[in-house]
C-alpha cells in the first residue's frame, strides 16, 4: 500500500514539473499598446508614410522587405496617410493613399 502512495506521489510530482516547465504563451502585441501604424514595404524602393492632417509628420524611411511600427498619439477615425516611394535623384512618387482608425493599431502592406 505504501509503495502505491509513493508511486502516485512521484507521478503527480512529475506531471506538475512537466506542466511548470512548458513555455507560456506569448502575446503578439503588448496589451497596453495604443494606436499606430505598422507599414510593410513590398516595393523595390524605400518608402515612407506621411500623415497630412498631422502637419507633415511622417515615418522614418522603410527599406524594401521590412516593416516599421509608428505610434500615433491622439488617434482618430479617418486618419489620412500617403505612402511615397523614393527614387534616385531625390524624386518621390505617391504609391498608396489610405484612411484608417489611428486610435487602434493598423497594418498596411505597400506594394
Amino acid at each position: 500500500m505504501r509503495m502505491r502512495r509513493v508511486a502516485a506521489l512521484a507521478a503527480a510530482t512529475a506531471g506538475l514539473l512537466t506542466a511548470l516547465s512548458a513555455p507560456a504563451a506569448v502575446a503578439d502585441e503588448p496589451l497596453s499598446r495604443t494606436g499606430g501604424l505598422t507599414a510593410c514595404n513590398h516595393r523595390a524602393q524605400a518608402i515612407n508614410v506621411e500623415f497630412p492632417l498631422r502637419g507633415g509628420f511622417s515615418t522614418y524611411m522603410i527599406n524594401p522587405g521590412t516593416c516599421l511600427d509608428t505610434s500615433l498619439s491622439n488617434g482618430r477615425p479617418g486618419e489620412q496617410a500617403v505612402a511615397y516611394a523614393h527614387y534616385s535623384g531625390g524624386h518621390k512618387l505617391a504609391v498608396d493613399h489610405f484612411f484608417f482608425d489611428s486610435g487602434t493599431w493598423y497594418t498596411r502592406h505597400v506594394y
